[in-house]
């Protein structure tokens, strides 16, 4: 929580961004180890966010866990070699002390790892997930299943799309009990990079 600033907005945005560029500084991090992503706010009140693979004790308290940390498979649909790993399980940790509301969204990626339209020749057409919005109670956690269903004429290469984990936020303002000051909850949003390379 940060107190409401004129430069709230600009907050939540940079947040936004940090989120996005520290997924893009993990990718090429182990797909077996968990994401841990931190919280907390600085003498001025400004919210920032770490994004690591431990519970470091010099890092604020822990708020959302994330296992696998990415997905990078290679599969061949037309000699069925692999095509298990097209079903994917992720747990999604909540180390804090609220229930956190949780939105997934499947993004298709370019090469670049620009957001592109879905199509016939992209992941998310193709793909299942299985829940997409959940609440997870404090300490608790979710299994999510994903399930990518490519047709044995779906192109070859690699394919990338970023699963989007957004925490949404019920009541963004709490007002003081005297009327004097505001209490701004911002939700967070990281991406997991999803690559799969189809032979």
């Amino acid at each position: 929580m940060l107190k409401n600033t004129p430069s709230s907005n600009t907050v939540h945005q940079a947040l936004f961004s940090s989120a996005v560029l520290l997924a893009s500084s993990l990718i090429a991090q182990s797909a077996h180890a968990e994401l841990i992503i931190h919280t907390s706010k600085d003498a001025n009140g400004q919210t920032s966010m770490v994004v690591n693979q431990d519970k470091q004790k010099d890092l604020p308290p822990a708020q959302l866990g994330i296992t696998p940390s990415r997905i990078d498979e290679t599969v061949s649909l037309k000699t069925n070699k692999n095509t298990s790993r097209l079903n994917q399980s992720l747990t999604l940790y909540n180390y804090g002390t609220k229930p956190k509301k949780i939105r997934l969204n499947l993004v298709d990626m370019d090469a670049s790892g620009k957001p592109v339209e879905p199509s016939e020749t992209t992941l998310k057409p193709w793909t299942l997930i299985n829940p997409t919005e959940f609440t997870i109670a404090p300490g608790g956690y979710q299994t999510v299943r994903m399930a990518m269903r490519l047709p044995l004429e779906f192109s070859a290469g690699k394919h990338a799309a970023m699963l989007s984990i957004e925490q949404q936020v019920d009541k963004s303002l709490t007002y003081d009990a005297d009327g004097k000051g505001v209490t701004l909850e911002i939700g967070s949003r990281y991406g997991l990079p999803v690559f799969i390379n189809v032979e």
